[in-house]
């Protein structure tokens, strides 16, 4: 919560407050303490998360200065702590009757509606807010942008966050959470469009090339977003994020060694990390160098056990080299911490078919469908570990059960065409790849692996001929 502008109290001043107070009370006998120092006890206990010492602080200022405002700021502070929310409320409206141009209730209100999911309430405080403040209105913008998210509406948020900008435009976090903003609503365009013409204004405004960098690449335009975190690391070359999207890019686009620079660099600056190791292992996964990939994985995992994606990726591995056992073992503890990650689900099942262990696999595999119905390879593998064991008509089953929502993928289509040619359901097959062929040709070479034999009907080479033109 924005608790608004509070007083930096002098560190010295405030211990010799809660001396004074501790003293008072091993003797036993009563002491006379300013407003200001009682806030400075009240907000020492409330630091060291000792709310019921600060409400009996609190009760004690209450007697030797009723009535006194600042006071009624301590004792909402206090309540907050204690999680008396509504108790909160009705002391900062007593306070905002008595100074009813006071900025700083409308912010404590408004934060308090928050925690109490009041959002809209929020909303009207922060609005009033704005009215009355004549600084601090970035951050005021922030927190009224935060609660249009917690509305759902992304569009007022994103106004919001624009005219903190406006005010401020070195505010970081505002920066960050635009970028978030964009992305929580598709609006990848919208951002490369903003952050571009935020960086003509201010070029030194490193968050900016990130943010720019970060949508770039999620229009998949990485050359791009290379050169905009480039930018951004040559303004700060300690920013870690940059390097560590730098390589993602790089992973996507093959330069693995490249990849694995960029993320030494981060090791660099910031030391070793899990997650780095972990990265710097994939790189070398992809590269086929196992044994680098395996050592890498273990440095992740011996600087945190807990790290999942290193035990996957030892998994993945280990699978690749043969050695399927010590690969069930990895995924198993990656699946003992994460007992519903897709990755280690899919991965499991498939090491699992491939030692025949199939009722197992069946298992992964359908809890995988269930989880994470959205993994198209989840579904695509369990239909032909099936077809394996038990025939097109079971496998056709299964895929149609992830037809909600994967129907208008491509590669979903070209394999539900396969089944279904293998089951004698000729006219529904044709007609299926037709609507694929619209759709998608280009991917029409994932129905000739998966079923080389359609070259050999004339009604599928037709369609194939057809939709090339």
């Amino acid at each position: 919560m924005n608790e608004g502008p509070s007083p930096l109290h002098d560190r010295e001043d405030q211990q010799n407050s809660v001396e004074r107070y501790e003293a008072m009370l091993n003797k036993n006998i009563d002491l006379f303490f300013d407003v200001e120092e009682f806030e400075h006890i009240i907000e020492h206990y409330l630091e060291a998360n000792e709310p019921k010492k600060a409400k009996e602080v609190l009760d004690y200022a209450h007697r030797q200065h009723p009535g006194a405002p600042d006071l009624l700021f301590c004792e909402a502070h206090v309540l907050l702590n204690l999680g008396k929310l509504n108790k909160a409320l009705e002391v900062l409206d007593t306070l905002g009757r008595m100074e009813p141009f006071n900025v700083d209730v409308h912010l404590h209100k408004a934060g308090i509606h928050s925690q109490l999911r009041n959002y809209r309430r929020a909303v009207e405080h922060y609005k009033r807010a704005l009215d009355l403040a004549d600084e601090g209105l970035d951050e005021i913008y922030l927190d009224l942008a935060f609660e249009y998210e917690n509305l759902e509406s992304i569009e007022l948020a994103v106004d919001c966050l624009k005219k903190a900008l406006e005010i401020n435009p070195e505010n970081e976090a505002v920066l960050y959470e635009l970028s978030y903003c964009y992305e929580l609503a598709d609006a990848h365009q919208a951002a490369v469009a903003y952050f571009r013409e935020f960086t003509n204004e201010h070029p030194y405004a490193f968050v900016a090339w990130y943010n720019l960098g970060a949508a770039l690449a999620r229009l998949e335009r990485l050359e791009e977003s290379n050169e905009a975190l480039d930018l951004c690391m040559a303004i700060d070359d300690r920013f870690t994020s940059a390097y560590f999207a730098k390589a993602r890019n790089m992973l996507l686009q093959g330069r693995y060694e490249d990849a694995v620079e960029c993320y030494n660099e981060t090791i660099s600056i910031d030391g070793p990390q899990a997650v780095t190791f972990s990265y710097i292992g994939e790189c070398f996964e992809k590269m086929e160098r196992y044994e680098q990939a395996l050592i890498h994985y273990d440095q992740s995992i011996a600087l945190d056990p807990n790290w999942v994606d290193a035990w996957i990726g030892r998994g993945v591995v280990k699978d690749v080299q043969g050695r399927h056992a010590e690969a069930v073992k990895d995924l198993e503890v990656a699946l003992k911490l994460a007992p519903e990650h897709g990755d280690a689900l899919f991965f499991l099942a498939n090491t699992l078919g491939r030692m025949e262990r199939y009722d197992e696999a069946f298992v992964a595999y359908t809890k995988l469908n269930s989880i994470e119905p959205e993994s198209l390879d989840g579904w695509l593998d369990h239909a032909d570990l099936l077809f394996t064991l038990k025939g097109a008509d079971v496998a056709l089953r299964k895929l149609k059960e992830g037809e909600v929502v994967h129907k208008l993928n491509a590669r979903y289509r070209y394999r539900l065409v396969s089944y279904l040619l293998r089951t004698g359901r000729e006219q529904e097959a044709l007609l299926e790849l037709e609507e694929a062929l619209m759709a998608d040709h280009a991917t029409h070479d994932q129905l000739l692996s998966h079923f080389p034999e359609v070259m050999q009907m004339p009604q599928v080479v037709h369609l194939l001929e057809l939709y090339r033109r």
